[in-house]
């Protein structure tokens, strides 16, 4: 300690202070270096890291072009089994006319075929639905043709609810709920 007290008691006070500056000078320099390069090391891993996430995803590229490719076709292939049109009430009416077709060609009496348009706030999907009540009379062999026409049918129906109940001695009064999906032209 006496030594050093010794070496610093040569140099006058202005010299220990600017060498302090310098040294302390010299230790932030070196500070900032090391932190200037940490910061680079991690850049650089993250370079690399996004590299090889997209080299995994470029290797994945030519399954997924084959995938949207199915899915585009399948898309197409169920589009073809919607009703499309420019407004709900147009396609509605379309359902009702196919059904009543089908339900006069069977030999049926439609009593009623009603389409219940409900109106949606917000969001709307690319495919929608309409439900449609059919209050039909007619006997069994007449329901069957219909049936049968009604699931040869290209387009898509789904029965929601089906109820059969006697009427008369020979006939049957039958109650439909069914779901007939569309989208619109304007908005796919």
């Amino acid at each position: 300690m006496n030594r050093i007290i010794g070496v610093l008691g040569r140099f006058d006070r202005k010299t220990i202070l600017l060498m302090s500056v310098a040294l302390l000078l010299f230790l932030n320099l070196f500070r900032l270096a090391v932190g200037y390069y940490k910061d680079q090391v991690a850049e650089e891993e993250t370079q690399q890291a996004l590299l090889a996430q997209h080299q995994a995803t470029v290797e994945k590229l030519p399954d997924l072009k084959k995938r949207v490719g199915r899915l585009e076709r399948r898309g197409a292939f169920l589009e073809d089994y919607l009703f499309t049109g420019d407004s709900v009430d147009e396609i509605s009416s379309a359902m009702q006319i196919q059904l009543q077709k089908m339900v006069t060609d069977a030999g049926l009496d439609p009593e009623s075929i009603r389409p219940i348009i409900k109106k949606k706030k917000g969001q709307t999907d690319k495919y929608e639905s309409v439900e449609i009540k059919i209050r039909l009379a007619g006997t069994m062999p007449q329901l069957i043709n219909f049936l049968s026409r009604f699931y040869k049918n290209k387009k898509l129906f789904v029965v929601e609810s089906f109820t059969v109940k006697p009427y008369k001695k020979t006939q049957v009064k039958v109650f439909f709920d069914i779901k007939g999906f569309y989208f619109l032209k304007k908005a796919g």
